[in-house]
Order: structure tokens, then C-alpha cells, then sequence
């Protein structure tokens, strides 16, 4: 966003009562839970550590696993292979049945209707072995009513789908026969992960696939399984790999021992893809699902929990030239993985890319209706079927967990070959030119306004479409107009507003991934002009942070003195300074010892690939007038009051505000986080004040952190995250207000997102997890000592015990000493802490 003199943050709602703000026993938490860096500097650190995890949703369930386990004696739900077992005896199944029966009302109520083979099958180890009623397609077990296959009914939305193509579109691999003669082959690659070992999702997807009416005769569904350490059912192994054919009878066994391969190795897939052709060779349409968490353009697809690694799309291109198959579409149930390259990659293999731009909710992809829709007309136009996929996604998504945001959308390659490559390499050209015409600014504003996707990961992806918008030039604006021609049908949940279909990587938060996007494009063909422009902004973006310094804590405004470069040192100098060697020199040249040890911090890893010292250094005139320093932030006196006062130039290049407010407990500071709370006075100056309230869920003060924040006109996304212990598992609670709520400064509660901290996949996992009755809350806090570093993190406040909605609401922290702060980030990423007053 751009700060202009009158703009302001979110709005608050205030309610009476007084927050404890306490802290208590040590929590391990392993590190700090709010700045993962502990205020120590933003730059050079991996910040992919922490993903989003799936929603539960469907945990309820429990309540049957629960129920089934008593009568079976069962008392957990492990995974198992497909052989041995003794079966049920007669009277077991009758007591089954009546079970689900009276269970299926309660889990109905629960779930909107859905029952999912993972609920069903969750507590049934042992000799309950259900791999014959797989086989007879659940003849003999109760639920192949109705009932679960049209718990979602065919979609109500008023948009339709883009069915022209232009005439600048190459031929289509796949050439459609019409009139039901068309022979459909899909292939399910399903990496089970945590989603299955956790959640059982990947049961309830093939539930949802056996719950369609297949036609057997036309449509061969087959699912690889793998990539997991224990599947919610007692039929599939976590042991090996295996290959099913889902059937209108259940599914069957094509290969029950594949082997323990890694599901990310592309080896893997490309043999999966030569089995699965080899088996219906006549198909004359075949489409490929990849299921598993996903990474976006950088990392790509996947996280087996057995093997280490994603699949990149390198990787990922190899796997699907070496298949030797052509799809009529690839589609990713997955996050983050509707791209720019993305699409650029499967354009040489299909005609069609469906995916979506943001973390998938848990849920994912609703199969029934579609492979149902598929077997009645196995002719369904590709763009048609593809409609249905995303609003059943959206409106099931929306139905189970309504604080998760989705978008879904399908891309025709074909048109994109024919209409893009132009637009795009016009676009990065014209923004490389933009930045050595010393507009840094233009594209920096239109990198930070535009719809980012990934937010709390830094992966670094925009929408496509509103970046080019936001540049604003005559080919942006062409490159606008070509994608929005070939994505034919884009949904998004409402408050995900800007989000056309397609993103890209575009670094601006952090260069670590720089060097691998590098690599990665010259591996994929990425339009050079786009990488050349991507080394430029970064290695500009990168020279404004050393030219004017990152004050990278707040510590010293907290203690009385700002840190950083001041006003009296020019950019010139400090550049000149800094950069040693680079004086002169282009790109890939070696800085001196200092230098060298300063821009590995900054930039991570090998950036002689990319960092362009001698573009840097011309541009010190630039810097020298577009720079913000650290006595910038030096107050002044007011009416009473202080404030902070910058020039209009300099207001036009801050980019966020936040409100960073810490308790002194008489030993050191609690950090309560950082909340876009501000306001500029009718002068144009941030008024520095607090009303000593602060973020509550259901009275309890909590600390939080603004994950992101979206402005389209009127409508506003602020999403904040709360570190916490969700019944002892550490997470962050997610925070939500929007212009959608009943009032605009009331938010509301999304779930939870779990904390990986081993960093065993830089995928993002899908969604949240539900807090539900009778859930307890213990939040979690940083501490400081006066010397500003990190000490440990705390249990903070009063155990919240959940009953109804969480109140969302601002209430006093009492009478206590605190400092507060303001945090102004610039067109940069640098961060600037203005002087601290006490309140």
C-alpha cells in the first residue's frame, strides 16, 4: 500500500474488561514464535519454515472412530497392508451397520453432509480388514446412499465460463471425437504426506471418487499411493507404493507392491504415467492430478513424509517428456501452483492447466460430480468440466471451513502458446527498461500492490495480472489483456479479490530464492527478458537496503537511540563503501572480505548470480533521492502530542505501517506484535498515540502479527496470525477482518495453522485446522531483555477454553509501563523503527 497523508489503518473494536497480560511458565518453543528472526534482521533468512496445515474439518470423524474402535476392540488407526486379515464375522457387521447408520445423522449435522471414507474406516485395524468391501464397492457396508455422493449439488454460480479461443492458439493435442465416443484416461498421482497420516484427506478424495457414477467402459481412473507414513483406511500399505483402479464396484488392486519410491522423484512419476498408458493405450483422452501439498514456481510439487525433496518443475518437465504422454489437462491439487511457469512447463505436455494461485484449504478438489459429470459425457468440453471442478471446490471449501481462501482456476495452453510468449517478453523488457530509466519506484509500487499469494511463507508470488496492472504500460497492459484471454474460468473465494488465475515469482520480501529462480529459468526456458528482469529489481531492491541501511530492531528505539545509516552519509558513500570491489564492475564480480560477509547476510547463499554490483552502484544519484533514513524517524512535538513528520516524497515511499507495542515487566519487554493500527493527522503527519488497548480473543489479550494486508477500493483483507498452543500442539491461530464482516472492525477466527520447525519440506501444506467446542488456547509470547535480545517465549494470559465463536475485539492491557513503536517498511523491504514513547 501506499501511505498518503490522510490514509489510515484498520479499524478497531473496542469492548470493556481488562486483558491479562502476564506472562507465565517457559514454553519450548524451540525460538521466537513472533519475528522468527527475533528483531535481529530480515534478510538472508529462510522463511519458509513455518507452513500451513490442513484443516480438520472433517475430524468429526473421531466420533465414529471413536464408537466403531469400543465395539471392535480397536484403539488406534494405523495403516496396513492389503493382505491377511480375517474378516468380519456376521454379527460385527450387523452391529457395524447399525452403528453407521445412527452415526451417519451425527456426522451429517457435523460435516454439511459429506461422510468420508476416512471417518468410516479411521478406527479399524487389526483383523478388521476391509479390503473385500473395497473390492464390492462398499455392497455390504452402509454408505452408498446417496447421501455422501450429492452432498455438494451441481453449482448455482451466475459466471460463466470462457469457451472462445483465439485464432492465435496452436492445434490442440487432444482432439475431442464427440457424441459420448471419447475414451478418458485419469491418472491420480497421490502423495499421501501428513495430509493423509494426519487428516485422512487423501481417503476422503477417493472416497469421493467411489461415491461417482463411473462408467466403467469409458472412463479408467488410476491412483498411484504413496508418500506416507499411515493411511486413515486398513486397505492401502504405507509400506510400498501401489496402483488402484477406481471402479462404479469399488477399487481394485493393479499393482499392490510397487516398491518404496519417492513420490517427488520424477523417475517415479514418469513410470507411473508409462504403467498407467500402458494399461488403456487406446485412451484418446488422458489428464493427470497431482495430489500433495505443493511449493509454487520455485520448490513445485510435493512432500512425501518417507523421502526427502519436491519435485521442482525441472523435475517435474523431465517426468512428463520422459512419459512420453500428452494430456488434455494437468491439474494440481495442490497449493501454489497456477504459475506463470507452471503453465509455462505443462504447455509442452497438455492443453489445459487447472490450479490454484493460493494454499489450497484442507478439503481440496470434490471429485464426485465431476467424474460423474465425465461418464455421462465422456465428449464434456474440457473448459465445462473444468468449471465444475472449481465450483464444487469453492462451495465445498466454503461449506467446511469458511475462514479459508481459494481460488481455482483453468488456463488454456494452447491459447496461452499462442498469445503470451509475446505479450510476456514485451513486459519483462519493458520493465527492465523502467528500472534503468531510474523508475524503480513504479515497479516496486506495483510489486507491492499487487495480490500476493503465500504471504507468510515469502515465497515471493504475485497475480500476474494485477502486477502488469499495476506497472500500467502499454505492454503491461497487453500481457493483462492476453492472460485474462486464456484463463477461461477463474473463482475465488470473495475476500481474495485481484486474483486472476495466474501468479509469478517476483522477489521483493527476500532474495534467497533469487539464485534458484535463476537456475530453475534456464533450465525451463523462461523468457530471458523476465529473468533479466528479475536480477535487476532484485539487485536494485537489494542496493536500496545497503545504500540506506535496515534498521533491523527496535531495540534501539526502545533504549532511546536509532540505529542504522543517518541522513549525513550519502547512498554514494555507503555504496561505494560497502560494494569494494563491485566499484565499476558488473555483475559476478567478488566484493571484498566486509562487503562479501554483508551481502551474503543480506542476499543468502551464492548471489554472484545474480546480484549486479555495477547496476548498483549507478544508480547512486537514485538512491540518494529516493532514500529513507534512520533520523528520519526522530519525532517531533505537536499540539501536545508528537508526531512523526516526512516530506510527501517521502511518505510516497513507505509502503506499510505497523504499530509495534512491548510491556516492561519490570525485568524486560513482552512483545505483543504488530498491528496496522495508525492514523495521519489533517497535516499528513502519523499521529504517534495508543489507546493502550490491544488484539483479544474472548477477553484474553494476545500477541499478534499482521500476516497481510489487501486493499481494492472499498474492500480490505487484514489476516493476522497468533502464536499458540492449540490442545498442546503449537500453531498460530489465524485472524481475519474484512469489509464482509458485520462490521468492519470486527474480525473473526479462521482455524489454525500448524508450525513445522524441522524444515523437512518448503512445500505449504493445505489449510486450516478447525478450533472447535471445548478446544483450549494457551498463547504464547516473546521476552526481551533491556538489551534487546530474545530471551524465550512464555505462555502468556489465561487459558481460553472455546465454547461458541471466539470473540475478536480490542480491550485494555491495564496500567502497566509499555513503549510503542511504529515499523515503516519502504519501497525497499528495509524497516525503519521510529523513536519509542511511553505510554
Amino acid at each position: 500500500m501506499n501511505n498518503t497523508p490522510g490514509s489510515g489503518g484498520r479499524k478497531t473494536d473496542v469492548t470493556e474488561g481488562n486483558g491479562s497480560v502476564g506472562r507465565r511458565e517457559e514454553a519450548k518453543t524451540g525460538g521466537p514464535v513472533g519475528r522468527q528472526d527475533g528483531y535481529s534482521g530480515r534478510n538472508g533468512r529462510k522463511v519458509s519454515d513455518h507452513r500451513e496445515s490442513p484443516e480438520g474439518s472433517r475430524a468429526s470423524g473421531s466420533m465414529l472412530t471413536g464408537l466403531l474402535g469400543a465395539l471392535l476392540g480397536s484403539t488406534s488407526s494405523n495403516s496396513s497392508s492389503n493382505s491377511g486379515g480375517k474378516g468380519l464375522n456376521l454379527r460385527k457387521i450387523i452391529i457395524i451397520i447399525v452403528v453407521a447408520v445412527a452415526a451417519i445423522w451425527l456426522l451429517k449435522s457435523c460435516s454439511g453432509g459429506k461422510i468420508s471414507l476416512g471417518s468410516l474406516l479411521g478406527g479399524l485395524t487389526g483383523d478388521n480388514d476391509f479390503s473385500s468391501y473395497i473390492s464390492q464397492g462398499y455392497d455390504n457396508y452402509d454408505v452408498s446412499d446417496a447421501t455422501a455422493a450429492t452432498a455438494v449439488s451441481a453449482s448455482t454460480s451466475s459466471s460463466n465460463a470462457d469457451l472462445t479461443v483465439s485464432n492465435k492458439a496452436r492445434d490442440k493435442r487432444t482432439v475431442i471425437k464427440g457424441g459420448g465416443r471419447d475414451e478418458v484416461l485419469l491418472m491420480v498421482y497421490m502423495c499421501g504426506t501428513d495430509l493423509e497420516s494426519k487428516y485422512g484427506m487423501a481417503t476422503n478424495d477417493l472416497n469421493e471418487m467411489l461415491h461417482a457414477e463411473i462408467d466403467d467402459e469409458r472412463v479408467h481412473i488410476i491412483v498411484e499411493t504413496g508418500g506416507t507414513k499411515q493411511w486413515k483406511n486398513s486397505v492401502i500399505s504405507s509400506s510400498t507404493n501401489q496402483r488402484w483402479l477406481v471402479t462404479n464396484k469399488g477399487l481394485k488392486s493393479l499393482d499392490n507392491n510397487v516398491g518404496d519410491k519417492s513420490m517427488t522423484d520424477p523417475n517415479t512419476l514418469t513410470d507411473f504415467i508409462r504403467f498407467c498408458k500402458s494399461q488403456y493405450p487406446d485412451a484418446n483422452r488422458n489428464m493427470l492430478i497431482f495430489w500433495d501439498h505443493g511449493g509454487g514456481s520455485i520448490t513445485g510439487y510435493g512432500y512425501d513424509q518417507k523421502h526427502s525433496g519436491s519435485m521442482t518443475l525441472d523435475k517435474i518437465n523431465k517426468a512428463l517428456r520422459n512419459g512420453g504422454v500428452t494430456f488434455d489437462f494437468i491439474g494440481f491439487d495442490a497449493c501454489l501452483m497456477a504459475t506463470m511457469e507452471t503453465a509455462l512447463v505443462t504447455e509442452q505436455y497438455a492443453d489445459y492447466l487447472i490450479g490454484s494461485e493460493e494454499t489450497e484449504p484442507g478439503c481440496g478438489w470434490y471429485y464426485t460430480n465431476w467424474l460423474t459429470d465425465l461418464s455421462k459425457n465422456t465428449s464434456i468440453s474440457t473448459v465445462s468440466l473444468a468449471k465444475t471442478i472449481i465450483d464444487d471446490f469453492n462451495d465445498v471449501c466454503k461449506k467446511n471451513n469458511a475462514g479459508d481462501s481459494t481460488t481455482l482456476s483453468v488456463t488454456d495452453l494452447a491459447e496461452f502458446a499462442g498469445t503470451v510468449p509475446e505479450a510476456f517478453s514485451a513486459f519483462a523488457s519493458n520493465v527492465s527498461d523502467l528500472l534503468d530509466g531510474d523508475e524503480y519506484e513504479t515497479v516496486a509500487n506495483a510489486r507491492s500492490g499487487a495480490r500476493e499469494f503465500g504471504a507468510s511463507s515469502g515465497i515471493n508470488h504475485v497475480d500476474l495480472v494485477h502486477l502488469a496492472s499495476g506497472v500500467g504500460t502499454k505492454e503491461a497492459k497487453a500481457l493483462a489483456e492476453a492472460l485474462r484471454g486464456c484463463i477461461k474460468y477463474n473463482r475465488t473465494a470473495k475476500s481474495m479479490t485481484n486474483a486472476y488465475g495466474l501468479s509469478i515469482y517476483f522477489p521483493l520480501t527476500s532474495f534467497s530464492g533469487v539464485n534458484s529462480a535463476v537456475s530453475l529459468y534456464n533450465s525451463i526456458g523462461m523468457d530471458r527478458n523476465y529473468s533479466e528482469a528479475v536480477k535487476s529489481f532484485a539487485s536494485l531492491a537489494a542496493g536500496g537496503q545497503i545504500a540506506t541501511g535496515t534498521t533491523s530492531s527496535p531495540v534501539g528505539s526502545l533504549l532511546g537511540s536509532l540505529t542504522g545509516t543517518s541522513s549525513s552519509s550519502s547512498s554514494s558513500d555507503v555504496l561505494t563503501s560497502l560494494l569494494g570491489s563491485y566499484l565499476g564492475g558488473g555483475s559476478g564480480g567478488s566484493a571484498s572480505s566486509d562487503s562479501g560477509s554483508l551481502l551474503t547476510s543480506l542476499l543468502g547463499g551464492d548471489y554472484s548470480s545474480w546480484f549486479d554490483g555495477g547496476r548498483v552502484l549507478d544508480h547512486r544519484d537514485y538512491y540518494d533521492a529516493h532514500a529513507i533514513y534512520s533520523d528520519d524517524m526522530l519525532l517531533t512535538e505537536k499540539n501536545g502530542g508528537k508526531v512523526l513528520s516526512l516530506s510527501k516524497e517521502k511518505w510516497e515511499m513507505v509502503e506499510n505501517v505497523q504499530l509495534n507495542v512491548f510491556l516492561d515487566d519490570g525485568s524486560g519487554y513482552i512483545d505483543l506484535g504488530m498491528d496496522a493500527v495508525y492514523r495521519f493527522d489533517d497535516d499528513g503527519d502519523l499521529a504517534i498515540e495508543y489507546d493502550r488497548t490491544w488484539m483479544a480473543l474472548d477477553g484474553q489479550v494476545v500477541p499478534c502479527y499482521l500476516l497481510n494486508e489487501t486493499h481494492d477500493g472499498d474492500d480490505y483483507v487484514y489476516i493476522f496470525r497468533v502464536p499458540a498452543y492449540l490442545n498442546n500442539e503449537l500453531v498460530y491461530v489465524i485472524v481475519v477482518f474484512d469489509n464482509e464482516t458485520a462490521a468492519n472492525e470486527k474480525g473473526y477466527v479462521a482455524g489454525a495453522r500448524s508450525i513445522y520447525t524441522n524444515g523437512e519440506t518448503d512445500t505449504e501444506a493445505r489449510g486450516l485446522i478447525e478450533i472447535k467446542d471445548g478446544d483450549k488456547l494457551d498463547f504464547v509470547c516473546d521476552y526481551y531483555d533491556y538489551q534487546g535480545n530474545y530471551q524465550s517465549s512464555y505462555y502468556f494470559g489465561e487459558t481460553v477454553t472455546v465454547s461458541g465463536d471466539i470473540r475478536v475485539s480490542n480491550v485494555s492491557i491495564g496500567s502497566g509501563a509499555c513503549k510503542v513503536t511504529y515499523c515503516l517498511t519502504d519501497v525497499y523491504g528495509n524497516e525503519f523503527w521510529t523513536e519509542s514513547a511511553e505510554f
